[in-house]
């Protein structure tokens, strides 16, 4: 059986943890507690769990830096936050930390037993090649590290309610997973159907909506997700589970302030090219103050609005490095940036390669040798 460490603040709620949830039956027990960060660094040295289960706000060590300091010293070991705090801010420090789930308080035995099941399945799998190890080097570069880059990329694009992006990254992911020959079916398989899932409810999380309200009861999730019989119906299943939430989270915001944002992005992608371009002249041509644009931006997209104005030039600049040659200062200078040096810094750190080298791989693959 697997090992499991318990880290909360609440007495109450480690009691009901440990006597009211059944460990057993998934393949795991309880090693050890400890009430705050510093009492579970000792207990992790002592007893070496392979996960641990942490609330996010504990006196001393919260549970952020609780888990960077766990992974310093046992890099495998498998972390879900236990929480209250709704904002999607925890849950993206959580896998930039190398969290591999969390859960919301007061969560159901259904959403804990779900969440075993995958950790279970990690645990399982992890004497075997990575994601990353099993693509060819060459494939290795378009992919990147699918736990973090793939879920920025897709969660920026459900912010910007860009279905058309969200449907494009999916499919480069599926034609990758294609070609590692995996079957849907398998552990491995299923692993990368709930990632999928777990960031497509973190981003409705992050909308302050409920998922069940969104997409029905977890349990019948699970029973559609082990149903699909192929990856081109996981492909148009998890597509379908993206639009929902984006859909469904628009039917809720207010009209003026949705208004607006909207106002704004238009202006920004017909303007983009425009190296003047500030926030303050985006709300002066909307005749808004810039603060309060700042603020609209960050409640629709929880993106700020210079941030939105670099995704956009990058976009488009992707766009033209794979559809036509130009010289590197002309797709600069076309996409808003006077400075070429500059802008190639902003490319490789958007996409992880120069718009050279970007431009390099892609004709590579159009003219195999």
């Amino acid at each position: 059986m697997y090992k499991v460490m318990i880290v909360d603040d609440e007495p109450l709620f480690r009691d009901y943890m440990r006597s009211k949830l059944d460990w057993a039956s998934h393949g795991f027990h309880i090693c050890c507690e400890a009430a705050n960060g510093r009492e579970a660094l000792e207990e992790a040295r002592e007893n070496r769990p392979d996960l641990a289960f942490i609330d996010i706000s504990m006196p001393f060590i919260d549970g952020l830096e609780l888990t960077e300091l766990l992974k310093q010293t046992q890099p495998d070991i498998s972390v879900v936050f236990v929480t209250g705090h709704s904002e999607f801010d925890y849950a993206r420090q959580a896998v930039r930390l190398g969290a591999q789930d969390y859960l919301l308080k007061p969560f159901n035995k259904v959403e804990f037993s779900t969440t075993l099941q995958r950790v279970k399945r990690t645990l399982d799998e992890r004497s075997r090649p990575s994601f990353q190890e099993q693509i060819p080097p060459q494939k290795a570069e378009n992919l990147g590290v699918l736990p973090f880059d793939v879920q920025e990329t897709l969660i920026l694009t459900l912010r910007m309610r860009e279905m058309d992006a969200v449907h494009e990254e999916l499919s480069r992911i599926w034609q990758v997973i294609h070609k590692m020959d995996i079957s849907i079916s398998s552990a491995r398989g299923q692993s990368y159907l709930e990632a999928f899932i777990h960031l497509c409810r973190a981003y409705i999380i992050e909308s302050e909506l409920n998922p069940e309200e969104v997409w029905g009861t977890d349990s019948t999730l699970e029973q559609q997700r082990q149903a699909l019989p192929s990856w081109e119906e996981a492909l148009g299943w998890i597509a379908e589970l993206f639009s929902r939430a984006v859909n469904y989270r628009e039917s809720f915001r207010p009209s003026k302030s949705y208004q607006l944002f909207t106002a704004a992005k238009a202006y920004i992608q017909q303007n983009y090219s425009d190296s003047e371009l500030t926030v303050e002249g985006v709300a002066q041509a909307l005749y808004v103050d810039a603060s309060y644009l700042r603020k609209v931006f960050r409640k629709e997209a929880s993106i700020s609005v210079v941030d939105y104005i670099t995704y956009i030039r990058m976009k488009e600049a992707k766009e033209i490095l794979l559809t036509r040659p130009m010289k590197l200062s002309a797709v600069a200078e076309k996409v808003g940036y006077n400075d070429p040096n500059y802008f190639s810094k902003c490319f490789k750190k958007r996409f992880g390669l120069t718009p050279s080298e970007f431009e390099q791989l892609h004709a590579n693959k159009a003219n195999p040798e």
